[in-house]
């Protein structure tokens, strides 16, 4: 089973920071601006202050390329 935690999401100005659970094993990720256009639908294009705002909600909707980027397919 593998599951996101949104409580500690945070965006270092480069980057959004949080966890993810793999198989009950809590796993550091970053998800970097390309990955935020790329894979966020809706922030294709947002800007640093944007992404801030949002964090949680561009967390969860990177949450299934995150898991697949860390080894939880067909989990």
């Amino acid at each position: 089973m593998s599951s996101v935690n949104t409580n500690s999401v945070e965006w270092d100005g480069n980057a959004l920071v949080g966890w993810i659970a793999i198989n009950g094993v809590p796993t550091k990720v970053r998800a970097t601006r390309e990955i935020i256009h790329g894979y966020a639908s809706g922030f294709n294009d947002a800007v640093a202050w944007e992404i801030e705002r949002y964090r949680v909600e561009i967390f969860e909707k990177l949450a299934p390329f995150l898991l697949r980027a860390n080894g939880a397919e067909g989990r």
